[in-house]
């Protein structure tokens, strides 16, 4: 047996042992209650594997076009979010987020901020068993992120460097931002003036209203506050230093182990987007990135309606025989995934789910 197929075994063995420690706690979890001994006992599961997943995922890249659904809590199988995934690639993983969201409640003493991650953490252990349970010859459950968290450091310096440059006059440090931006009108003042047009502070972003009322409403609810007394450049800072953070998070990671992201979140695809800007010079990542984006734009453009009483299996196995993916590729050349439009990208996918529909047409007639 060659050492990759080892390595896969041992992956299918890991998520068994996942899906017996999740049937343990499920139990014992609500969306208003999940005790730190719960958390840790999953932090815990994976720290002891990370050498183990992080092997296994340098490998596959050599035999593998993977994607890597990552940026939220979870995958909403309810909503059928699992259908466009199986159209990318030929391997599919869940970036299991769970550590993540309790490190940040282990963090935060504010009960409302809290109560909102552990409905999300619940959430994610209810899907992830699903997941376990039913889909696990087609998506793996690996903590992709946090096999690259030894990096974390470097993550929040370079993520704070970007944060600071969005400032006319960048401040030297994050401690002297502090120091100097404490109000709303501090911010407005001190951003430049073409990020205040592109910036985006909230999933219902609204252009017509000028920068400082969008602020004002992205920050009015307190979801990035970790703490009490906290002045308005402090909540800025945790804001968008923080999907700034994620965002560089998701690159290096998946630029490690060669991943495309599946990024449903429409702030963590924009600050990966953000980002991506300064990969320009490497065909690699801007090929990695163009693959992100076309992610984004099936995930849009699917028709999720035309599949709700289509079988998963039944599903998977006509995608794969269609050579969908290698379809999609095919009509963007290297060389032209960097001048091709949001318009142009759009309308190949609607032709190309177009085809794809008509393959199950006689099964939604017997259904």
């Amino acid at each position: 047996m060659k050492q990759n197929d080892l390595l896969h075994e041992k992956i299918r063995s890991i998520q068994n042992e996942y899906k017996c420690i999740l049937e343990k706690i499920v139990n014992n979890v609500s969306e208003d209650w999940i005790s730190e001994a719960i958390l840790d006992e999953i932090n815990i599961f994976w720290s002891i594997r990370l050498d183990i997943v992080e092997l296994y995922l340098c490998n596959l890249s050599s035999s593998h076009d993977t994607f890597a659904f990552t940026g939220a809590t979870f995958l909403d199988l309810a909503e059928l979010e699992h259908y466009p995934l199986m159209l990318l690639g030929d391997m599919h993983i869940l970036d299991d987020q769970i550590y993540i969201y309790s490190n940040i409640v282990s963090r935060s003493n504010k009960t409302e901020f809290n109560k909102r991650m552990q409905k999300q953490i619940f959430n994610s252990i209810n899907n992830n068993l699903v997941i376990l349970s039913k889909y696990y010859e087609h998506i793996l459950i690996l903590p992709v992120r946090f096999s690259y968290s030894k990096n974390q450091d470097i993550i929040k310096n370079n993520a704070n460097s970007a944060f600071l440059s969005l400032f006319k006059e960048p401040p030297a440090s994050i401690e002297d931002y502090f120091a100097t931006y404490s109000s709303i009108d501090d911010i407005c003042n001190g951003i430049r003036n073409d990020i205040q047009n592109v910036l985006i502070l909230s999933d219902a972003e609204n252009f017509s209203i000028s920068f400082k009322e969008r602020l004002d409403i992205a920050l009015n609810d307190k979801i990035y506050s970790l703490g009490n007394d906290e002045s308005i450049g402090i909540l800025f800072y945790n804001l968008v230093g923080g999907h700034l953070c994620q965002a560089l998070d998701i690159i290096l990671s998946c630029t490690k182990y060669n991943i495309s992201s599946f990024l449903r979140y429409s702030l963590a695809y924009y600050y990966v987007l953000l980002l991506s800007q300064n990969f320009l010079e490497s065909l690699d990542m801007q090929r990695m990135f163009f693959k992100s984006r076309l992610a984004r734009a099936i995930y849009f453009n699917f028709n999720y309606e035309y599949f709700k009483n289509i079988d998963f299996e039944d599903y998977c196995n006509i995608v794969r025989n269609s050579n969908f993916y290698q379809d999609l590729l095919s009509a963007f050349p290297v060389q032209s995934i960097e001048t091709v439009s949001v318009k142009e990208t759009n309308n190949v996918i609607r032709e190309k789910l177009d085809l794809l529909y008509s393959l199950f047409t006689d099964r939604k007639q017997l259904v």
